[in-house]
């Protein structure tokens, strides 16, 4: 009995999981449309610079002010590790 035990445990110890694969792939995904989402927000507000209304061109201009400022990453947390470290 003992040793069927031990033998279940270190089979599921041993067994491979696609975890890190599917959070490596996560990031990507999410880094290339974070990146998408501000280059379009960013090409929107330089045209909003070139308009004829001053106010417009204010809000603009410290909108992209502000999007200097605030660059804060998004973070998807790392799979968890079983009992023996994989």
């Amino acid at each position: 009995m003992k040793y069927l035990i031990l033998l279940c445990v270190l089979l599921s110890g041993c067994a491979t999981n696609n975890d890190f694969e599917l959070y490596l792939d996560a990031q990507k995904a999410i880094s290339r449309d974070a990146t998408m989402s501000e280059a379009a927000r960013i090409s929107v507000l330089i045209d909003l610079t070139k308009s004829s209304d001053n106010q417009v061109k204010m809000e603009a201009i410290r909108a992209l002010q502000e999007i200097q400022r605030s660059k804060t990453p998004i973070v998807i947390e790392a799979p968890k590790k079983n009992w023996f470290g994989f």
